[in-house]
């Protein structure tokens, strides 16, 4: 796996720093946009974004302005007020791809940009969400907002993300999603809303998301950051950590590669129950 640095500019000129990781051979690769949690950084995830580059996908993260990277300070309510800037950073990719073939010649002509994937973590599995067609609620007015599909995005993974939220988000904006969708969860995840539970509440993109390919993976006694392995760099390391990022990631390349190869081995493998020691397979 080769991993790459470089930096956008969108429309504003505001700049947004992106990490490219792909392969070393190979061609027609699908593309995966990533999205971070709040706070985090495009350089949080390398267990996940490099392994799936490994297994022959071209993965490419921004780092988002709610980042402590980009001087946001961890807990400032500026943060939830991002999603825009966050949309328009996962678009911008696919927008300047020519731009960045030329800037990183090792993948010129091997990236087939007709087969994409929106995937993210905890706001970044929102993000992703949205791009495949989730809406979400304009707080004043109570309106539905349309605007974040993005039709390139073929299929999307939710890597713990939010449930209902009101007034933001509400059942009826998961109902949306009608691309296949692979959602995560770990049975201790992190709560956001009183009196349910972290996994109650992020299973929910599964749960009001409209059945037809649709299928979500459970990590028992796993957190919002899977033993400490990835979103953060502050917190400690968990025994289990490894397991759950190789249980996951079985379950997020088999999803990929039913969905964006059409691998019938792997379609075949989201049809069992359990994967591992700690993940649980539900499907609708």
């Amino acid at each position: 796996v080769e991993v790459q640095h470089l930096e956008l500019r969108d429309a504003a000129d505001r700049r947004v720093p992106i990490r490219v990781a792909y392969p070393d051979r190979g061609t027609a690769l699908p593309l995966v946009l990533f999205s971070h949690g709040a706070y985090s950084s495009k350089d949080d995830y390398a267990p996940i974004l490099d392994a799936w580059a490994a297994h022959g996908y071209v993965v490419v993260a921004p780092t988002h302005p709610d980042s402590t990277k980009m001087g946001m300070k961890r807990g400032d309510p500026a943060a939830g007020r991002t999603q825009p800037q966050r949309l328009v950073d996962m678009k911008l990719v696919v927008d300047q791809w020519r731009e960045i073939e030329q800037r990183v010649p090792a993948l010129q002509g091997r990236v087939d940009t007709r087969r994409i994937a929106a995937a993210g973590h905890s706001y970044g599995g929102w993000i992703a969400q949205t791009l495949g067609g989730g809406t979400t609620a304009d707080p004043a007015s109570g309106a539905t907002v349309t605007t974040g599909r993005d039709p390139r995005v073929s299929v999307v993974v939710v890597f713990s993300g939010p449930g209902a939220l009101p007034p933001v988000l509400r059942p009826e904006d998961f109902r949306a999603l009608s691309v296949p969708a692979l959602v995560t969860v770990g049975t201790n995840d992190l709560a956001m809303t009183p009196g349910l539970t972290g996994y109650r509440l992020r299973r929910q993109p599964f749960d009001f998301a409209p059945p037809g390919d649709k299928y979500l993976l459970a990590l028992r006694d796993a957190d919002h950051y899977l033993g400490g392995t990835v979103g953060r760099d502050d917190l400690p390391k968990q025994p289990d950590g490894p397991a759950y990022v190789a249980e996951f990631n079985a379950v997020a390349l088999a999803f990929l590669d039913a969905y964006l190869k059409g691998d019938a081995a792997a379609r075949r493998y989201l049809e069992r129950d359990e994967v591992g020691e700690f993940g649980r397979l539900e499907r609708k």
